[in-house]
């Protein structure tokens, strides 16, 4: 998180905000798919990341589950749906959490490489910006709305079991099964890119669509070892996927129809002595 803050003040530092220039014969040129400002986005960014740094912490210190709570969980209590996040190998969650980790993060990381793509390369600063922000509200969408865990205390999978060390099952952490950050992040950085290269391709058809089917496998596979290490049931999995996804696509596309309706309408009149410049919504 800390990184962020470096990487928001590189971008703002190098970051020249162009407009959609109309000329007098009513020709527009685009100068980006999307409208980016670098104050809005950026500030976003900025507090955002503060925000969940202060956040997450507060998420990870509930309080320790007693001996009598955890004796107390029934897997009968356990709907059909999320029955097999307690038919796991205990003794492969350390390999399937670490493997986790490193997905997650791969992914996320994902929408950097745009700048490989020759039609999004003039846009990456918006690119970039904007997806500094998607992270930073996907990431207190986990912190603090009513749909994360600050709000709503689930047991995760591993404090069923009671073959694990009585000192993992009690940590205040078990209660965070809802819903899966892990899986979040990665859609989130997955259907990002996606959409960005939507956006980008027009040419490419149909076969755009592609894009965001590509971007549903390192999200299932993110889910699949979420289970197997112990920290979600699947409908955990099915919320953090559907959130992070969605807010991949929803501000890029939010971003895109606001400079869809943006114009700047530069023109003048040599004989009258004026120029004007104009500004529509």
């Amino acid at each position: 998180m800390r990184n962020w803050a470096t990487a928001l003040l590189l971008l703002l530092c190098g970051y020249a905000a162009e407009g959609q220039i109309t000329d007098t014969t009513g020709n527009t040129a685009p100068s980006s798919v999307y409208h980016v400002n670098p104050w809005v986005s950026g500030g976003i960014a900025l507090v955002g990341g503060y925000t969940n740094i202060i956040g997450i912490p507060k998420v990870k210190d509930k309080p320790l589950l007693s001996e009598e709570e955890l004796g107390r969980l029934v897997s009968d209590g356990v709907g059909w749906l999320d029955r097999s996040g307690l038919r796991q190998n205990v003794h492969r969650r350390e390999q399937a959490h670490r493997v986790s980790d490193f997905l997650m993060y791969g992914t996320a990381s994902l929408p950097f490489l745009l700048v490989l793509d020759k039609k999004i390369r003039p846009d990456y600063l918006d690119v970039s910006l904007m997806y500094l922000e998607t992270v930073a509200i996907t990431s207190n969408l986990y912190t603090y709305s009513p749909l994360g865990p600050t709000f709503i205390d689930r047991y995760r999978p591993l404090a069923f079991y009671e073959d694990v060390p009585l000192s993992e099952r009690q940590a205040g952490n078990q209660r965070n099964s809802f819903y899966s950050g892990h899986v979040a992040t990665t859609a989130m950085g997955a259907f990002f890119t996606a959409k960005v290269l939507y956006d980008h391709h027009p040419e490419w058809g149909r076969r755009r669509w592609w894009l965001f089917g590509a971007a549903t496998v390192p999200t299932a596979f993110a889910g699949l070892l979420r289970l197997r290490a112990l920290k979600h049931f699947p409908t955990d999995l099915v919320a953090g996927g559907l959130i992070g996804a969605g807010m991949g696509v929803l501000i890029p596309e939010i971003h895109r129809r606001w400079n869809n309706r943006l114009r700047v309408k530069a023109g003048g009149d040599t004989d009258a002595g004026y120029l004007g410049l104009t500004l529509n919504f």
